[in-house]
């Protein structure tokens, strides 16, 4: 025994106002999500003409920016969400859900239609099995405890 002793945890300690592990690794992996989101963005305008297909348009340019553009602010809303699952906001956790949801079947869609092998379908991929994999990290038991608790005042 060293001496000291941990101070005793009551429901208003730091212990009590930490996210499970769960939680955290959810909030990490979707960090990692908006990083590979961004990747698909930089894929696109690293070589733009090896994703035309995807985007089916005879404009462009002006398609392939408002699409990388779009792939920015999908990374941008990665990180909200993840900000906000961290402090356990019950409307976060259903915003992540209710995205991962839309995202995968947008890549099963995708992939069913035309299935390539090339590095903006492998890293599309690898976006989907992130999400699912926070969605079910959100939605374990120690997680819906911490998204069920009820918020200390905030002063």
């Amino acid at each position: 025994m060293s001496g000291t002793a941990d101070p005793p945890t009551s429901a208003g300690s730091a212990e009590a106002l930490r996210a499970p592990r769960d939680v955290v690794l959810a909030v990490r992996l979707m960090y990692a999500g908006a990083a590979l989101t961004a990747l698909l963005g930089l894929l696109r305008l690293i070589d733009p003409e090896a994703y035309e297909d995807a985007l089916d348009t005879s404009s462009g340019t002006s398609a392939r920016g408002s699409y990388v553009a779009y792939l920015f602010v999908v990374a941008a809303v990665w990180l909200l969400v993840a900000r906000y699952c961290a402090h356990g906001s019950r409307r976060a956790r259903r915003a992540a859900t209710f995205f991962a949801v839309l995202y995968v079947a947008a890549v099963a869609a995708t992939l069913a239609g035309a299935a390539r092998f090339d590095a903006y379908n492998v890293v599309s991929v690898l976006v989907a099995v992130v999400a699912v994999a926070v969605i079910w990290l959100l939605y374990r038991p120690d997680s819906r405890r911490w998204f069920l608790r009820p918020h200390p005042p905030t002063s």
